[in-house]
């Protein structure tokens, strides 16, 4: 009962929202009211919360229109669409020349959060499930993820998260994890070296916005057996740099 509960509140609320955002001028309780066929004292008890979330505001007059972080959530959803957008080309061509997979992911609550995939051809490889997440301190995508991250808020990170061992490498101590940071940040790119599967090798690079700020990543991850490390340094890191840096100046980065 608790659950289909729960659920009316939130098509209520949502019923609420998309009836004022659909009016070109603020909407009153009484035509809210009118409108949804809700007691008053519903509508104005789901008003209150959705304004104290800055979901909705209230003007001088009683009358209601959207709020600032409707606004803040539409381009926090249009920045991952653009990034989508703007990186499917460079994935399918990082994808062609090395033949292994290749991931979009943004940083989402402190996870890695995979938007897009490229897969390998080849009958072995390593494949993430979009909509999925996994853990910062053993991906490649987590580290560069984190660049710009101060070390004290990547030491808050872990001790919510956690560092799971994964595998024999994986980093599981602070310490351990912040060297490797100051080494990912020096070079420009990170590695997992079969750090979150025994067998698997990744190494990944951020994408920037205009304000500096790393908004994205693509990783290339394959099978430690074929996926070699002379070939990632020597052939890869070149091609996956310039990839990510063409994405960052069309989002405004200049560096």
């Amino acid at each position: 009962m608790a659950g289909k509960l729960e659920v009316q509140v939130l098509h209520r609320a949502f019923d609420i929202l998309e009836l004022i955002g659909n009016c070109a001028e603020p909407v009153s309780l009484k035509q809210i009211t009118d409108a949804t066929g809700l007691p008053k004292s519903t509508v104005y008890r789901l008003l209150s919360n959705l304004e104290n979330r800055n979901y909705v505001c209230c003007d001088n007059h009683g009358s209601y229109h959207l709020g600032f972080q409707l606004l803040m959530i539409s381009q926090w959803a249009e920045r991952e669409f653009e990034i989508k957008q703007l990186a499917r080309n460079p994935l399918e061509t990082l994808n062609e020349f090395t033949k292994e997979t290749v991931h979009l992911a943004v940083l989402e609550k402190n996870r890695v959060l995979y938007v897009d995939t490229v897969e390998s051809p080849h009958a072995l490889r390593l494949v993430a499930k979009l909509g999925t997440t996994n853990f910062v301190h053993c991906t490649a995508l987590g580290k560069v993820l984190l660049m710009k991250h101060s070390d004290e808020e990547i030491l808050e990170i872990l001790e919510q998260e956690g560092m799971e061992r994964k595998t024999e490498y994986t980093l599981t101590t602070p310490a351990d994890f912040l060297r490797e940071m100051r080494a990912v940040r020096k070079r420009g790119y990170a590695l997992d070296e079969r750090e979150c599967e025994l067998d698997g090798r990744c190494v990944a690079a951020p994408i920037y916005d205009k304000t500096e700020k790393v908004v994205g990543a693509v990783s290339i991850s394959g099978l430690a057996s074929r996926f070699s490390l002379d070939f990632i340094e020597q052939e890869v890191v070149g091609k996956l740099l310039a990839n990510t840096r063409h994405i960052s100046r069309v989002l405004g980065y200049v560096k």
